[in-house]
């Protein structure tokens, strides 16, 4: 009975263990059934190696949508700290190099120093900053000499007996990899854009090359790049100095960056939101399974106002005028020319329509180009369109003469005699000269004829502070508001000389007058003051940008911005008055200044030329012309200058092919027909 009993309860608690366990059993094919795959994903998840998706920049395009700036997909080699072993950097480094060697491939080196056949170190020329960094990372002081560094590498990089040529590639690779804070969290980019070949050679050697993965990213191009470069700007990598700012904005230290330009100042639009893959290989490093968990989303498209047929002539004409009258040489012709800016607006909206600056260069080649731009004649990277400050000289008197009209201290038919020579009698008698003895003109035809006397005793009449209040509203020595770091310029005058603790005196008031003096205005500030003239007095606020877009175009982020423009003033002038001085600026293209270009044009023009001294020992002036078209319904406004290149009148030629192109080029631009009573009878 005893043993009944016990067979008994055994049964009980087998049966009982049995059911527990058909129960999990159940569970567990249940869970491998139906959430298998998930449950598979989590744990892979846990164990696979995270790797960024590189978003797309976001494109820059023209006002017609003609793209500037694009990307297409390259291959990047890179190091996986997590997967390279410690101790193995030096060989991985030195078989790539010579992979890459062998297709005549770069790869990114931080060391500025060379090492001759004798094996002598010396630092190479216009590297202060890469000095610099080297120094901070290699904890060495400032007057460390070449083969000091040189000799700290070799230890901290552990590169022990290899020979120079050997030892000194591979020390740029590794220098620029503690530079760049390569770690398990932040890889390390070697190459960028390598070939196809290159690509399919290293996947080969992947066995031998632990850690190294080529990635596809997007590699940004220039469709042409010598379209507006100081406008367009370019990317370049993030330094180390900049990442402590920039990680806190999810930036990873071997992401690129805007470095100028609109590829700057709009960073971020045009960055794009990276995406995240998840990968796990086997122990031969052979990928088993990979999944995208976050996609990437690519930046916006930037639509600028520019008209990149309209820059590309533009470009073109100013050099071709620049090289052609300083080919001239000699004296008084222009034989030192060798720069330049345009800037074309559209006067009833503000929009840039052309920046050009010369001498200029090519996008697309300039970081390897930079050091040699730095040294070249004309400092072709400095953006003379919105950074250059130029005396106005001539191209001043329209403003002149507003002031002076709306004043009342002179009237259409007022005239002044001119002798050649102005006297100031209250002042010691001091006397200032006129270019030719014009006789008695009234204020169109002063404009005209661009005389000095008449604007002399115009600002005479005036005093400064009224005649700078007309200039602040014709925006002269005041931003336009376009961005990109412009500069504002210089208005002439006592709150200037104050400001720099100097003293102004009548006399200044008088050259103030004709443009010179302390004035000094950019190209762009010449256009905007041009199109507030040629639109009745309506001063708006300038623009490069037209509208933001997703990067596919179906979205608006921002919308267009000049259809509805920013008025920043109304110039405080009777419109009948600004007709006054628009028909001396008609007169300047009929019979005055600019008519040689300008007199039969089939297009009526307004405009003003003017010349400035910039070295009277050799005989050096600039030359500036603004204009506007069509006369009797502007559209544009033009403002251009000729460093050294003498007379204000040669830069006519330059307005014309504008002109030319913007009105009758067959090209499909969308620009308004020249009717009828547009054109010269």
């Amino acid at each position: 009975m005893e043993n009944q009993k016990y067979f008994k309860r055994f049964a009980i608690i087998t049966a009982f263990v049995l059911i527990i366990l058909l129960v999990y059993d159940i569970i567990l094919m249940k869970m491998q059934l139906e959430n298998g795959e998930t449950y598979r994903t989590q744990a892979i998840q846990r164990t696979a190696t995270s790797v960024t998706i590189t978003a797309a920049r976001g494109e820059i395009v023209d006002r017609y949508g003609r793209s500037i700036a694009e990307n297409r997909m390259g291959y990047n080699i890179v190091f996986n700290r997590a997967e390279m072993e410690k101790g193995s950097e030096n060989e991985i480094i030195w078989q790539l190099t010579k992979i890459l060697s062998k297709s005549g491939e770069q790869w990114i080196d931080a060391c500025p120093i060379t090492i001759d056949a004798a094996g002598l170190a010396s630092y190479m020329p216009d590297s202060d900053l890469e000095k610099s960094r080297m120094w901070n990372t290699l904890k060495l002081q400032k007057y460390a000499t070449a083969q000091n560094c040189i000799d700290t590498m070799y230890t901290e990089f552990e590169l022990g007996n290899l020979d120079a040529a050997t030892a000194r590639r591979i020390m740029g690779v590794r220098l620029n990899m503690e530079i760049m804070e390569f770690s398990s969290a932040n890889p390390y980019t070697f190459a960028e854009d390598v070939s196809l070949e290159t690509m399919q050679t290293i996947l080969e050697n992947s066995a031998i090359l632990k850690g190294v993965t080529v990635e596809v990213v997007p590699i940004r191009i220039y469709t042409n790049g010598e379209i507006a470069p100081h406008l367009i700007g370019n990317t370049g990598p993030i330094y180390a100095e900049e990442y402590m700012v920039l990680k806190t904005q999810g930036y990873r230290i071997n992401d690129t960056i805007g470095k100028f330009g609109i590829e700057s100042e709009y960073e971020s639009y045009l960055r794009g939101k990276n995406g995240k893959k998840q990968i796990l290989r086997d122990d031969n490093g052979e990928i088993v399974y990979e999944n995208i968990s976050v996609e990437p989303k690519p930046g916006n498209t930037i639509v600028l106002t520019i008209d990149s047929e309209l820059q590309l002539l533009a470009q073109k004409s100013l050099e071709t005028t620049i090289k052609s009258i300083a080919a001239r040489g000699g004296f008084l012709t222009g034989g030192d020319a060798n720069a330049g800016a345009v800037v074309i607006m559209n006067v009833k909206t503000f929009e840039v329509l052309a920046a050009v600056t010369y001498p200029s260069f090519d996008l697309n080649t300039y970081n390897k180009e930079y050091n040699n731009l730095l040294k070249q004649d004309g400092s072709p990277l400095y953006n003379r369109a919105f950074n250059g400050n130029y005396a106005p000289g001539s191209t001043f008197k329209p403003a002149v003469a507003l002031a002076g009209l709306q004043e009342g201290e002179i009237s259409r038919y007022t005239t002044i005699y001119c002798s050649g020579r102005y006297t100031l009698t209250e002042y010691n008698n001091f006397s200032l000269t006129c270019l030719h003895v014009h006789g008695t003109l009234s204020v169109e035809g002063a404009i005209s004829e661009s005389c000095n006397i008449f604007f002399y005793e115009t600002g005479y009449r005036l005093g400064i502070t009224r005649m700078n209040d007309y200039c602040r509203q014709l925006g002269l020595g005041v931003a336009t508001g376009v961005g990109l770091g412009e500069s504002s310029g210089r208005l002439a005058g006592r709150e200037d000389r104050e400001s720099r603790e100097e003293n102004w005196y009548a006399a200044d008031t008088l050259t103030a007058a004709i443009g010179q003096n302390d004035n000094k205005f950019t190209p762009l500030q010449l256009c905007a003051y041009m199109a507030t003239i040629a639109n009745g007095g309506t001063r708006y606020q300038a623009r490069i940008i037209k509208t933001i877009k997703s990067y596919d175009m179906t979205e608006t982020i921002i919308e267009d911005t000049c259809e509805d423009p920013i008025v920043l003033n109304e110039l405080n002038v009777e419109k009948s008055i600004i007709n006054i001085v628009k028909n001396g600026m008609l007169s300047v293209t009929q019979e005055g200044t600019a008519s040689a270009v300008f007199e039969n044009y089939i297009v009526k023009v307004g405009g003003k030329t003017g010349s400035v001294d910039t070295d009277k020992k050799r005989y050096s002036s600039n030359g500036l012309f603004i204009a506007f078209a069509p006369f009797d319904d502007p559209e544009i406004a033009i403002a251009i200058i000729g460093e050294k290149v003498q007379y204000g009148s040669y830069m006519t030629q330059v307005a014309r092919d504008i002109l030319d192109e913007y009105f009758f080029s067959t090209k499909t631009n969308g620009y308004s027909i020249v009717t009828e009573n547009q054109l010269v009878g």
